[in-house]
């Protein structure tokens, strides 16, 4: 060996020396402290950098995770090393659930690293996660083109998110009553260009037995209403719309309870009088020949009441049980002359009843003296005494008799208060004399035609 080479070699081994020194202490093993999401442990490890000293001690890393010290910096004993781990997302989009870690936690970001982004009308949800972190979950509900025909509103063309018919009508504000009626139902799931119908029913008011009973109803008639609503309508009754009406603008309707019942009922028919006439019997003699007898008639009577009121009645059958027996009225037709001794000399009389007698002249009329017709009878004589007033229907005018106090006398008058058996006995203004007592009336012979003769007469006097 030269003189130069020893020196050379003297350095090249003190070279190798200081690098085997080197790999030493870089292989020397250490004790360091990790701490990943909060938790803390310690690891021998033999590493020169951060990296390797995660890796020596079997920390993966996702490349979101955040690290200090740096990945690149040497691991020192009293340094630890934390690790704070990316969040967990599951994204779900496109019918497809992805799971990610989030590096950074707002929902765009997230999206934007999956290469999704949201469109017209699209919605993202998210659920779980702390405030201010990245949610556990994010759903991305697209939109999807549907038509709407609520009632009888025009047809709409609608982008949703929704995921069932349920729910897209409740985004959209369509208020469902109990009675409507949604097709597809509810619980349909959205898919593209769905056509949903709402069917609105109507809010009808039905007052029935007594009571109101409000309800909805898709009904296009008042009957299809009440079958609806359970309402029967039995026999005869009716509503108020009729039950082929459509059903009324303010959803109103009457029900009316008809009952009908059938009355038996008897009554009696009134029996006739006749009078008949005995030639054996003395005039002005009446006596019942056979009693009258009532009949018998049975009515069927159909009475009709509706809502419990009775609104007709209607006779639907009669029938005669018995017939009436007439009362028979015997009167004697008989005329016996007599005679009758009196201070004007004996009269003879076919008949004689008593009478209610008053008395007048001229003077008590409403006729002036010297008037034409001043004193003048109905039957057209000039009032003196010997002509009295008689009702016409008793006796005709000119009928002669004789009143014992007065004299003879002869109808020739008559009056509005003459009724009956009522003689009103007339006198001169200058010779009147006052009457009022009850008198028996003679009837003078010769007796009248049988037909001009009134064979019953009252039987009181007024």
């Amino acid at each position: 060996m030269t003189s130069l080479q020893r020196p050379l070699a003297l350095g090249f081994g003190l070279v190798f020396l200081l690098g085997l020194l080197g790999v030493y202490t870089l292989t020397t093993q250490q004790r360091v402290q990790i701490q990943v999401d909060g938790r803390t442990y310690a690891a021998n490890v033999r590493a020169a950098t951060v990296a390797g000293a995660l890796a020596a001690a079997g920390v993966w890393l996702d490349p979101a995770d955040q690290v200090t010290p740096p990945l690149d910096a040497a691991p020192t004993p009293g340094t630890p090393i934390i690790v704070t781990r990316a969040p967990i997302v599951a994204v779900s989009a496109n019918s497809t659930t992805t799971l990610v870690r989030a590096a950074d936690p707002s929902a765009e970001a997230i999206l934007q690293s999956l290469g999704l982004s949201l469109g017209p009308g699209d919605v993202l949800l998210s659920a779980g996660g702390a405030p201010d972190a990245a949610p556990r979950l994010l759903t991305l509900q697209r939109a999807q083109p549907i038509e709407l025909r609520d009632g009888d509103r025009a047809l709409q063309a609608l982008r949703t998110p929704a995921r069932t018919v349920g729910e897209a009508l409740a985004e959209l504000g369509a208020t469902l009553y109990v009675g409507d009626v949604v097709d597809p139902p509810v619980d349909t799931a959205i898919t593209p260009a769905l056509a949903i119908t709402i069917r609105r029913s109507r809010p009808v008011q039905v007052q029935a037995d007594g009571q109101a009973l409000a309800a909805r109803t898709l009904a296009a008639t008042v009957g299809e209403a009440l079958g609806q609503l359970g309402v029967a309508l039995v026999g005869e009754d009716y509503t108020v719309p009729a039950e082929d009406q459509p059903l009324p603008a303010d959803g109103r309707i009457a029900v009316v309870r008809v009952r009908e019942e059938i009355l038996t009922d008897q009554q009696l028919v009134p029996f006739d009088t006749v009078y008949q006439p005995l030639p054996e019997v003395e005039l002005d003699n009446v006596f019942q020949v056979q009693a009258g007898v009532p009949g018998v008639l049975r009515r069927l009577t159909r009475v009709r009441y509706e809502n419990g009121v009775e609104v007709a009645r209607v006779v639907e059958a009669e029938a005669q049980v018995s017939d009436p027996a007439p009362q028979i009225i015997g009167y004697g037709t008989q005329i016996i002359p007599r005679t009758l001794d009196t201070p004007d000399g004996p009269v003879e009389y076919w008949r004689a009843y008593t009478m209610y007698a008053t008395s007048y002249a001229a003077k008590f009329t409403n006729r002036a003296p010297g008037s034409p017709n001043y004193g003048r009878t109905a039957s057209g004589q000039i009032l003196t005494k010997g002509l009295v007033a008689i009702d016409l229907n008793m006796m005709p005018f000119g009928t002669r008799m004789y009143v014992p106090g007065y004299g003879f006398a002869v109808a020739a008058d008559t009056g509005g208060g003459v009724r009956g058996r009522f003689i009103d006995l007339g006198f001169d203004d200058f010779n009147y004399v006052g009457w009022h007592s009850v008198v028996t009336v003679y009837f003078l012979t010769p007796a009248p035609p049988p037909d001009a003769i009134r064979y019953i007469i009252p039987s009181t006097v007024p």
